[in-house]
């Protein structure tokens, strides 16, 4: 984008502007956290990288919540329900439940390092996701900086909060640490920093399994339009797939029919999960799932705006008077804009997510929902560099 005086007199306003929101966001994270019973679930995988004595695994995860929760956050953790009140007092069911968590191997490797600082486990993990979340932000504002008007960065943080950016950043799973990371592949993947790309590419696997996903896409992307890139795309692939199956036989992960069982056929509160590593998941039991859960798109504001979003992106490419935008939106998904490149991938991620695992939670999408919203903002800016 050109840049004359103006323009970079607001590049510097956006800049400060853009770290002093994501430090507000940090600050309201830290100080209005939200407490959901997945706290106990990290809480004890963290203790399990330390010892494998499953009663004092549960005894330090419920003593120490004991002295850390509020009486209100209390009773909801430990007696609203009948799973949590069997979590509190059967121990071989809540070390069932440590597989679910110990998977995000790098998540609760950061909560355990904090807690090497002297904050508690519960401290450590509200600390580790508001950091995320605010690294996040960051991460995709540096993406992009270049190629959006930085006037638009003003209203980039309101998105953020209206895409559940916020809401993750309060509430302990690995969802802003995934935010993170892909924030930060698709700064390595828009500035060709290819060693950092399929660095962060493999090792995103160790975030959050799921993330596979993205890179099978991206590896899949280069692989076809991208010939220099299509060996090292090959490798990255195989070798996240090695990550994947050695992390899951360290951590004793259940695999996807039984996390399918648990999720979605239980509802999560299967309180011994172990049962279901035996079962296979039914043609008609996993139709059933993704036809059933799919109504549950129009009860997802952030989902129908990531929707309108792609939309609108793809009208100003399909309607544009400027050639140059014309052609580049018609070979996007091949070798065009790489903001329409990620903005279809973001696409393609949700759209595997979903028939993978057909959950629709705005918690998995954040980062696919930013790079929809950036797309749309780059799309524009050009525009109006056009006229």
């Amino acid at each position: 984008m050109p840049v004359n005086i103006e323009t970079h007199r607001l590049f510097k306003i956006s800049h400060w502007f853009m770290l002093a929101v994501s430090l507000i966001l940090f600050v309201v994270a830290i100080n209005k956290p939200i407490q959901t019973w997945d706290i106990l679930g990290y809480a004890g995988a963290v203790s399990s990288l330390e010892t494998s004595d499953e009663e004092a695994i549960h005894q330090s995860v419920f003593n120490e919540i004991k002295s850390y929760a509020t009486e209100e956050d209390l009773e909801n953790l430990l007696n609203s329900s009948n799973y949590r009140r069997t979590m509190h007092n059967d121990v071989d069911a809540f070390n069932q439940q440590i597989p679910f968590y110990k998977i995000r191997i790098l998540f609760i490797g950061l909560i355990l390092l904090v807690t090497k600082m002297g904050f508690n486990v519960f401290s450590a993990s509200h600390i580790v996701i508001a950091v995320a979340g605010f690294g996040g932000l960051l991460a995709f504002y540096y993406a992009y900086r270049k190629l959006i008007h930085p006037a638009f960065w003003l209203i980039v943080p309101m998105f953020f909060i209206v895409l559940s950016g916020l809401e993750i950043s309060r509430m302990v799973t690995a969802d802003p640490l995934a935010f993170l990371w892909v924030g930060l592949i698709c700064y390595a993947f828009i500035h060709k920093r290819w060693l950092l790309f399929f660095a962060l590419l493999v090792s995103s696997v160790l975030v959050r399994t799921d993330l596979i996903v993205l890179v099978a896409i991206f590896s899949v992307y280069l692989m076809l339009f991208k010939p220099t890139l299509s060996i090292v795309s090959g490798l990255a692939l195989v070798a996240s797939i090695g990550v994947y199956m050695l992390l899951s036989h360290y951590t004793d992960n259940y695999g996807w029919s039984t996390v399918f069982h648990y999720a979605l056929i239980s509802d999560m509160q299967a309180t011994h999960p172990a049962e279901y590593s035996s079962l296979g998941v039914s043609f008609s039991q996993y139709i059933s799932e993704v036809i059933s859960n799919m109504g549950g798109f129009i009860d997802e504001p952030p989902l129908l705006l990531f929707s309108a979003l792609v939309l609108f992106q793809f009208i100003l490419i399909f309607t544009s008077q400027d050639k140059s935008v014309l052609k580049t939106g018609l070979v996007a998904k091949v070798t065009g804009s790489t903001s329409v490149v990620l903005t279809v991938i973001g696409v393609l991620y949700v759209i595997a997510h979903y028939l993978l695992f057909p959950l629709l939670e705005n918690r998995f999408f954040v980062a696919e929902y930013m790079m929809a919203l950036l797309g749309l903002l780059v799309l524009v800016t050009r525009l109006l560099i056009a006229d």
